[in-house]
């Protein structure tokens, strides 16, 4: 196990590492607007991809070892290209998405659902080497085309960035294609019964993760409405970086859940929780105070002058990222003891809290005022896990304080020894 662990933390640090060179190039070759509308298409595709999760999502995880790989396929596949054309012409309709991007967003949304359908059936069938090698290639990919694209053949425009996601995919998916089982099994290839199996559960896995999509990025489009692009584009910087602090946590929840959800010893998974919140809180306020000290004229020197600003969306985000931090350690133990609709309650009190500040906050204060709108919703969400925690648990408020003994604890899971 924790092998896995570490190949998919070490996925996810380049994943990351490559991400961030992505943004590097693309900020500095399109600038704040250009980074603007890649973020509108970026999110475009992230709500249609929520969409076909209820039925090509993690759902496919559980489901994978039960039925036959044939049978999951086709209707996921069927969901994919459904909500892939319908959902690009909505956020057309509906203006939220520019109208000269609307055929590339249903391509290139119809692209990753495929391949998000293949790597789920990957982890279906754990294989979490083939997984995280198809989703490194994938970022690289990107990285490596947009590169291409905008130094060798002097291309730079937002189609290039369009052209390289449209490239990565088509990469990833027969790359993961590469690494599903080929077992052969003589079964029909359509069962009604298990689309609606898939629709339940699934729809039922994406509630909260649907909400707490909005819960990050309603403010994109709060922002573009009140000001223009450029603005987005500073926005959408600054939440990239601030939310890269997240890797380490997201990677350590992977552990949590694992132990949690092997055991049956509440007191043991209320310690383990106690002991990763409080590592996870220490060490994600230290890297945020890192970034805190990084001077406008250092975002200048990386992103060029559109992004004098960039420090100001950090600073606004500062104590949501500590908050989310956090509240990664809370969802992953409610997850674990079964009882995950807490997380879809924290959700959706995070994504009141934005639709009531962002329409107030973000007109007003600008980027700043959608810094702290974020804060304030991701606050907001984690308190309700603390309190419920703390009920169900039966824990004391002294019980949240740092002591060497949960340092050690951690130290000792995250090395494999305990």
């Amino acid at each position: 196990m924790i092998r896995k662990i570490l190949s998919t933390t070490a996925a996810r640090l380049l994943i990351a590492f490559a991400n961030l060179g992505i943004v590097w190039l693309a900020a500095r070759t399109l600038g704040a607007e250009g980074m603007g509308t890649i973020s509108l298409f970026i999110l475009g595709i992230s709500i249609i991809q929520m969409i076909s999760a209820m039925v090509g999502g993690s759902a496919l995880v559980y489901l994978v070892p039960r039925y036959p790989v044939v049978q999951l396929l086709l209707p996921s596949w069927i969901w994919a290209v459904f909500v892939s054309l319908s959902g690009s012409y909505l956020l057309f309709l509906f203006g939220l998405i520019p109208g000269e991007l609307a055929s590339a967003l249903a391509a290139v949304s119809l692209l990753q659902a495929l391949f998000s359908i293949n790597q789920n059936i990957q982890l279906g069938q754990e294989k979490v080497l083939q997984y995280n090698f198809a989703a490194v290639f994938q970022t690289l990919t990107v990285l490596v085309t947009l590169a291409i694209l905008f130094r060798v053949f002097g291309q730079r425009t937002i189609q290039s960035y369009i052209t390289a996601l449209f490239v990565s995919y088509i990469f990833g998916i027969l790359l993961s294609f590469s690494g599903l089982s080929r077992r052969r099994e003589k079964v029909k290839r359509w069962n009604p019964e298990l689309f609606r199996e898939i629709f339940r559960f699934g729809g039922y896995l994406q509630a909260a993760s649907f909400m707490q999509l909005f819960n990050y990025r309603l403010s994109y489009y709060i922002i573009e409405k009140y000001f223009d692009r450029a603005t987005l584009g500073v926005f959408s910087i600054g939440v990239q970086i601030s939310e890269s602090v997240w890797i380490i946590s997201k990677s350590i929840a992977l552990v949590q859940y694992a132990r949690i959800s092997n055991s049956k010893d509440s007191l043991y998974t209320r310690n383990l929780t106690l002991g990763f919140i409080k590592f996870t809180a220490l060490f994600t306020t230290l890297i945020t105070g890192i970034l805190l000290l990084l001077p406008s004229d250092f975002f200048v020197l990386v992103f060029q002058s559109d992004f004098s600003n960039v420090n100001k969306v950090i600073l606004s985000l500062a104590a949501g990222i500590i908050a989310v931090a956090v509240s990664l350690m809370f969802s992953h133990y409610f997850s674990g003891s079964g009882k995950p609709w807490h997380n879809t309650i924290s959700s959706g009190i995070g994504l009141v809290f934005t639709i009531m500040l962002g329409f107030t906050l973000i007109p007003a204060m600008g980027i700043a005022g959608a810094g702290i709108t974020a804060s304030v919703s991701y606050i907001a969400g984690m308190t309700y896990q603390l309190l419920i925690f703390r009920k169900v648990a039966d824990c004391r408020w002294s019980d949240f304080l740092i002591k060497k003994e949960d340092i050690v604890q951690v130290a000792g899971i995250l090395r494999g020894k305990t």
